[in-house]
């Protein structure tokens, strides 16, 4: 059975529902009682409560800061191996890229009806465990969808993460570099990844690129969903949000003060951030600020679309964290609509005590495909290599007036004209592809900066009346970038792939 909230879990909420009013009394009360301990003097017992006190508006600050001086420059990247798989006859790549100075590891899964020059969707799956990434074991995840639409239209994305291995069955072992750094840099090596490919595959569809993990992995397809605005849609499956709830301060003083085995995710947190606190080479400050970039709950401002699923007998990460999460959305005013919560009341920690799951997910993951996306192909790399990508920020609602065009991998330092269109077309021209049919119009000019980035904010009531019209509620536009290509042998312009996007008020 499974349970939906809202609707149809109201004992699931009459027994977590007050998290979001009281958990920070809560907190406060469980490190009170933590630190009068029967096995020992209380003046032994170690106070954890200075560690985990609530964040303020200055640290939560100084974690975006951080995460925004994280530039994560892609360099040297190679494509590895390339196999198909002999059980699964999955395509895959073996894909290598230097981040922060070390060379890290990924996967790319080809859609199964994948032909040369299309545009598919993307989804990165982010694995769970500290013991490194099995390739085949995490594309085995579309044996829980009923349908065909993941496996035969997205490309899948999987990253490895620093410290950790990249285990294939077909052409071995890679090891990346680095030191472990769960749920933190992690997130780091699962955006480069990310660009790395997208700069490496032009088929892979900027604008349609969702984020699927399990566990540790959720927790980093959260982080990266707030830290990534390339990311639409997240399933979240049992992921930890917060490191501060009463359940992990509870968790550390059985582990610091009563000698409880330091395992799964309480290990994670002892090893990256209460151990080194407690031997004096983390301050308090840094300490807090480990724990606080790891929890997701505290920037859900950031967040897309979401879907989050757990058990209720999951001993591993307590529910509560799902549900810290779906209260700290709908304080934000998120419906829930937009942010699912699943409970599963006999699930443990693991998809198979999940039944039911796979047709709920899916259909929430192949949705990304009714909103705008990339057409077009195949298209031209530029006197500088690449093939110029658009995406867009944003939505398409006329109220919203939020709908911005982005163009990457441009030729870098130039400059060039975003065009819309009411109709499609495939033409050569220049040193490329014109995407664009009869009517095209011009939107603006725009300067490329040194990496190829430019963008254009389309907001309707400044453009003219006919082309207001074209850009109509429950009409359907056609973008396109066009820029010049000095040095190219074909033709002195070329152009970035389409995107088409259908407007609502």
């Amino acid at each position: 059975m499974v349970l939906h909230a809202p609707q149809q879990v109201r004992d699931v909420e009459a027994r977590y529902s007050t998290l979001a009013g009281v958990r920070r009394v809560a907190l406060a009360a469980v490190v009170c009682m933590l630190t009068f301990g029967a096995a020992a003097p209380a003046s032994a017992q170690i106070d954890l409560s200075s560690l985990f006190a609530p964040p303020t508006p200055a640290e939560i600050q100084a974690v975006r800061l951080d995460w925004a001086m994280r530039t994560n420059t892609v360099t040297g990247f190679r494509v590895e191996a390339q196999y198909v798989d002999g059980s699964s006859g999955g395509r895959f790549e073996i894909v290598s890229h230097v981040v922060d100075g070390f060379r890290h590891y990924g996967a790319i899964r080809f859609p199964s009806q994948y032909v040369p020059g299309g545009k598919y969707p993307v989804m990165v799956a982010c694995h769970g465990g500290t013991v490194g990434v099995s390739v085949e074991e995490v594309s085995n995840l579309l044996v829980h969808f009923p349908g065909q639409c993941v496996a035969d239209q997205f490309f899948l994305v999987i990253p490895s993460f620093r410290g950790e291995v990249l285990n294939t069955t077909s052409v071995g072992t890679f090891q990346s570099e680095g030191t472990l750094s769960w749920a933190d840099r992690d997130v780091d090596d699962t955006r480069a990844l990310l660009s790395a490919t997208l700069d490496h595959q032009a088929d892979m569809d900027r604008a349609r690129i969702s984020a699927w993990g399990i566990s540790r992995g959720a927790a980093v397809a959260l982080l990266l969903s707030i830290r990534d605005d390339r990311i639409r849609r997240i399933v979240d499956m049992f992921g930890f949000t917060d490191l501060a709830l009463p359940s992990m301060v509870s968790l550390m003083d059985a582990i610091v003060n009563h000698g409880a085995p330091s395992t799964g995710l309480g290990a994670l947190l002892n090893d990256a951030v209460v151990a080194p606190y407690l031997a004096g080479t983390l301050s308090l400050a840094q300490a807090r600020l480990g724990w606080l970039r790891r929890s997701a709950s505290y920037f859900v401002s950031g967040l897309p679309s979401l879907q989050a699923h757990h058990g209720l007998q999951d001993n591993s990460v307590d529910v509560t964290h799902t549900q810290a999460l779906l209260d700290s959305l709908a304080s934000y005013g998120v419906p829930p609509s937009v942010a699912q919560g699943y409970y599963y009341p006999t699930g443990q920690h693991g998809l198979n005590s999940m039944p039911g799951h796979g047709p709920i997910v899916e259909p929430f993951l192949c949705a990304v495909n009714a909103g705008p996306a990339g057409y077009c192909g195949p298209m031209a790399p530029h006197a500088s290599g690449y093939i110029a990508g658009i995406d867009y920020t944003g939505d398409t609602s006329l109220q919203s007036d939020s709908f911005r065009l982005r163009v990457y991998r441009s030729r870098p330092n130039g400059a060039g004209i975003f065009f819309v269109s009411p109709s499609q077309a495939y033409v050569p021209s220049g040193g490329g592809y014109l995407c664009l049919g009869v009517g095209a119009q011009r939107l603006g000019l725009a300067l490329v900066d040194g990496a190829g980035y430019t963008q254009f904010n389309l907001h309707r009531s400044e453009l003219p009346i006919g082309m207001q019209a074209l850009l109509g509620a429950g009409s359907t536009a056609y973008f396109q970038f066009v820029f010049r290509d000095i040095g190219n042998a074909n033709g002195p312009w070329n152009f970035s792939n389409g995107l088409r996007a259908t407007f609502e008020l």
